[in-house]
């Protein structure tokens, strides 16, 4: 079975999502140290196919709190500009 890790920078957000393998421990290292070892930064289990848990994103935040991420605000659309009103035409003699 695949497993999914999710490197975390040093504000819990995510940069990427890496495919790993099932199992508990890998040259005897538990897994997610090894996957931390292995990118250089801490790495956290995602799941893809858990109802309890949010699949991690790029820009994800990790809580270890809760042990689950959540996902960054939608960005807000730029203001637009009032459009200039029409100049009047002028009257003709």
């Amino acid at each position: 079975m695949t497993t999914y890790w999710a490197e975390l920078d040093t504000n819990n957000i995510v940069t990427q999502v890496i495919t790993g393998v099932d199992d508990k421990t890998i040259d005897d290292i538990p897994t997610g140290d090894w996957y931390t070892n292995f990118v250089g930064a801490p790495c956290v289990q995602t799941w893809i196919d858990r109802d309890d848990k949010t699949y991690a994103g790029i820009g994800y935040t990790y809580s270890y709190d809760t042990q689950d991420f959540t996902a960054p605000p939608e960005p807000q659309p730029e203001p637009q500009p009032e459009p200039e009103p029409e100049p009047e035409p002028a009257d003709e003699p």
